[in-house]
């Protein structure tokens, strides 16, 4: 998400701790996309390892991180995939953007059915990958209580390494945290020098056990403005239902674990037909043949073949406010997810200008 909710990367990493090899990296630019070579970085060092976590591209640059839990499917934040297009997300594997080793289609993704980006809750979401991913799916975490506080995770994630300046997106980064709280669906951690930050965004916070195996613990959600004081995950275990199975083995495109290969009861339109998964089989309606036009239904809730004249689009809910925004004195207004949302930059001894590295107007020195 945009400003305060672009949720997590490193800003300290050590490199001493934690499975896989780091090494130093040449710097890169936040605005990495996949295949550029000239990319920076402003200190911190690369993690190589555990290669089930992957990063979120959205139109070829840099968006979030995810967990592969199971063949084709991807853990990640809520506001990772609510709002955006599976057609346009692609899943890639390796230490940076510059070096992926596999990069995979999305073609179908799902936020919790109760995820509200207003209150920042049941942030969860799922991405379904085209084909296998050849990596070894992780485990999660089945429970989790107030005893958990002191903990110690491991967090990895793709995010800026400066949220201050917004800079380092696109290499793999990763810290040894400690819970300072746990709620109900949530944890917390604050600790000096170190923190998540934007593109982060539904990475991995791991677990390890006695055998030394790594569970997903939680997904990174949301933290503080320049990502210097705390940090919130979503809670794993809380939202066991909405994830579903995990585990098992890559098999590769021949042998899928899904039998809809990502394929969802929502649906999609593929041109003027629409496709959907229904009793684990794929079903398609050629909206054509009875003089309609594939869309999304508000009353059903799927995507469906509607009258000409019933509106495939709703009134604009932000009233002309777009996703680039406007300034209104030192406040920053824009639409995210079909909501206004507003940041007084004043309070933070900022003021409202045009961000030219993210494209938007922001809070701005």
């Amino acid at each position: 998400m945009k400003k305060i909710l672009a949720a997590l990367t490193m800003a300290t990493l050590v490199a001493a701790c934690g499975p896989g090899n780091v090494e130093s990296a040449d710097p890169v630019d936040r605005t990495d996309s996949v295949g550029r070579q000239d990319n920076r970085i402003v200190g911190g060092s690369v993690f190589d390892g555990l290669p089930a976590v992957g990063a979120l591209v959205y139109n070829g640059n840099m968006h979030c991180t995810g967990t592969v839990i199971a063949p084709r499917k991807v853990l990640t934040a809520g506001h990772c995939v609510s709002g955006f297009s599976a057609s346009r997300m692609q899943f890639v594997i390796g230490p940076s953007l510059s070096q992926a080793q596999y990069v995979i289609d999305a073609v179908s993704i799902k936020a919790h059915p109760y995820y509200n980006g207003s209150s920042i809750t049941n942030d969860i979401g799922l991405v379904y990958l085209a084909q296998d991913a050849p990596v070894t799916p992780m485990g999660v975490v089945t429970k989790m209580d107030s005893s958990w506080v002191g903990t110690n995770l491991f967090f990895v994630g793709y995010g800026v390494n400066n949220g201050y300046n917004q800079t380092g997106a696109g290499i793999k980064r990763a810290v040894w945290m400690s819970i300072t709280g746990v709620a109900q669906t949530t944890f917390s951690y604050k600790h000096t020098g170190k923190n998540t930050c934007n593109g982060d965004s539904g990475g991995p916070a791991f677990y390890q056990d006695a055998s030394g195996n790594y569970l997903v613990a939680g997904v990174t959600s949301y933290g503080d403005y320049n990502c210097a004081s705390y940090g919130v995950d979503t809670r794993v275990d809380a939202y066991l239902d909405f994830v579903g199975e995990v585990g098992g083995q890559p098999s590769g495109p021949s042998q899928p674990s899904d039998p809809c290969n990502g394929e969802t009861y929502e649906g999609r339109c593929d041109g003027n037909t629409v496709v959907w998964c229904e009793n684990n089989q794929v079903h398609t309606q050629n909206c054509s043949d009875s003089g309609k036009v594939c869309g999304w239904s508000d009353q059903y809730g799927y995507y469906g073949c509607l009258s000409t004249s019933q509106p495939q689009q709703p009134a604009d809910p932000c009233n002309g406010v777009t996703f680039e925004g406007e300034c209104q004195g030192d406040t920053v207004v824009w639409c995210e997810n079909n909501q206004i949302n507003s940041i007084d930059c004043g309070k933070y001894g900022y003021g409202c200008g045009w961000n030219s590295q993210g494209g938007y107007y922001d809070c701005v020195k």
